[in-house]
C-alpha cells in the first residue's frame, strides 16, 4: 500500500467510517509496519480530540421543559385508535387501503389521516413536499429497509423519497403534506 493511500485510509479509520476490507487493508498495513502504526494512533488522537475542540453551547433553561411538553403532548397510541373508531372509512386509491381523514389543514398543506392497509400492500414510490410524522398503531409497516411495529413513530423530512410497504397488514396514523410526489 502506497503511503498516501494509508494516509487517507486510516483518516477514515481513525473515525470509524471505513468499510470492512478497507479496514483490514490499514489493520495489515499497520501490523506490517511500527511507523504505520504510529501514524494510525496520531490520527486517532486527532479524532479523539475533534468533539473537545468545538465551544460549549449553552443549553436553554427550559428546554427539558419543553422538550417534556412535547412528548406529553403527543397523542398516545390508544387515543389515536379510539380517533381511528371515530372517522368515515373510504377506498384509497391503493388496492387494499382505507383511509379514514381526521383533519385537512389547507393553510399549512398538511392532511391527518388514518390508513388500514390489508397484508402485502405496497405503497408506489413518493416523496414529500413536506415533513411527514407515522404512527404504527397495529400491525407492521416497513420503510428503507427497517421494520417498524406498534408504538413507533416515523418522522421523515421534506423530500424524503421512500416507498412503504406492510407484510401483515396495519393501522396507521399518518400526518403528511397534501402535496406528495409519485415517482414511479
Amino acid at each position: 500500500m502506497k503511503p498516501e493511500n494509508f494516509s487517507e485510509l486510516a483518516a477514515l479509520y481513525a473515525l470509524d467510517i471505513l468499510d470492512e476490507p478497507d479496514c483490514h487493508l490499514v489493520e495489515q498495513a499497520v501490523l506490517n509496519s511500527p511507523e504505520l502504526k504510529i501514524e494510525l494512533v496520531e490520527l486517532r488522537n486527532a479524532a479523539g480530540a475533534i468533539a473537545y475542540s468545538v465551544p460549549d453551547v449553552t443549553m436553554a433553561v427550559d428546554l427539558k421543559q419543553r422538550l417534556f411538553q412535547r412528548i406529553n403532548s403527543e397523542p398516545s397510541i390508544e387515543a389515536l385508535k379510539e380517533q381511528a373508531t371515530q372517522v368515515t372509512w373510504k377506498p384509497y386509491s391503493i388496492a387494499g387501503v382505507m383511509r379514514g381523514i381526521l383533519n385537512v389543514d389547507e393553510e399549512k398543506g398538511e392532511i391527518s389521516c388514518f390508513l388500514r392497509c390489508a397484508a402485502n400492500v405496497r405503497f408506489p414510490q413518493h416523496g414529500h413536499m413536506g415533513n411527514e410524522e407515522i404512527v404504527v398503531l397495529e400491525g407492521d409497516l416497513t420503510i428503507d429497509g427497517k421494520l417498524y411495529t406498534t408504538g413507533d413513530r416515523i418522522y421523515s423530512f421534506s423530500s424524503t423519497i421512500h416507498q412503504p410497504e406492510t407484510q401483515e397488514g396495519c393501522l396507521v396514523f399518518l400526518k403528511t403534506s397534501i402535496n406528495n410526489m409519485a415517482l414511479g
